[in-house]
């Protein structure tokens, strides 16, 4: 079977063989690889929705969970590429980075709405905010989505071609000699992390790994 060439088609192809099997554990819940494709699948439509597409950024600002898991997903599903911050960061800090980068979206909580939208408008950023009432178990980005499609229906977002060089995620310094600075990673970059990773633990189907550090680390 061939190796897909983006971070997001890898994970498809998972979800294609193992539908059914836990894909995601977290706050007492599990979801299926079917369960976290459809979710992810559900924001990326509404991304596209709001005009996110190949050579955008959408921010992360949630806590490490199943919805921040579907979320990454989804964007890169709409073509985008991902920008987390922690939640628990100075939300000065984290509205430099999503000014810096020139996101279009964050999806955030309700927690760290407030000061963030208002530390975001000191730096004359307009990104949109997608709020959830807060994250866990996948359900609060299910909430949120269900309260939008009760208003309308998303059109079901066409599948987009993504090449290898393709950006797939920014992550940030820590700032410490200076500003933070982004290093831009590409889709050929994970996947060959992925690739190596792989070969040296050589997982199966039935292993279980803990997830420890943040997204944005």
């Amino acid at each position: 079977m061939a190796i897909p060439t983006t971070l997001h088609a890898l994970f498809e192809q998972s979800a294609r063989r193992f539908a059914n099997r836990p894909a995601v554990m977290d706050s007492g819940a599990t979801l299926s690889y079917a369960e976290l494709d459809q979710l992810a699948d559900r924001l990326r439509d509404r991304l596209v929705e709001r005009g996110v597409g190949i050579g955008d950024r959408v921010g992360l600002c949630l806590r490490k969970s199943a919805d921040s898991v579907a979320s990454i997903l989804a964007v890169l599903k709409a073509g985008a590429a991902y920008v987390p911050v922690g939640p628990e960061v100075p939300a000065s800090r984290n509205a430099f980075v999503f000014s810096d980068c020139q996101v279009r979206i964050v999806v955030t909580e309700e927690e760290f709405a407030g000061n963030l939208r208002s530390e975001l408008g000191r730096h004359d950023c307009d990104a949109e905010l997608l709020v959830l009432d807060k994250s866990g178990g996948g359900s609060g980005l299910g909430r949120l989505l269900d309260e939008v499609d009760g208003k309308h229906a998303a059109t079901p977002a066409p599948p987009i071609e993504m090449q290898p060089e393709a950006l797939a995620y920014l992550l940030y310094t820590s700032g410490s000699t200076g500003k933070p600075k982004g290093v831009m990673l590409s889709h050929r970059n994970a996947v060959s992390f992925v690739e190596w990773c792989s070969k040296t633990f050589q997982p199966n189907e039935m292993d279980r790994f803990s997830s420890h550090a943040p997204f944005h680390f």
